[in-house]
């Protein structure tokens, strides 16, 4: 079940405004960057499905204030747990 064109989007938009700001840690940045690569890549591990829940369940609060970000946001979230015990 891959992320659809919008998933990734967001995903790679949210990786790039709060992962990749020299303002995180280097180790936290890199880790980061490696799950942005493999979704471009269209190779990701379970590593990046537990990096890319990590990140949306931190993020989550922060777009309620946005409806139809809030519901991308949650169905990215459902799908990666669903990959995450489908691995």
């Amino acid at each position: 079940m891959p992320y659809m064109s919008e998933e990734i989007a967001v995903l790679e938009g949210l990786i790039g405004a709060y992962f990749a700001s020299p303002h995180i840690s280097e180790g936290l940045r890199s880790e980061y960057i490696t799950v942005y690569r493999h979704i471009e890549d269209g190779q990701l591990t379970r590593a990046d499905y537990q990096r890319i829940r990590s990140a949306v369940d931190l993020l989550l609060p922060l777009h309620r204030s946005s409806p139809s970000e809030y519901k991308l946001l949650v169905g990215v979230l459902t799908k990666t747990t669903s990959m995450l015990c489908a691995s």
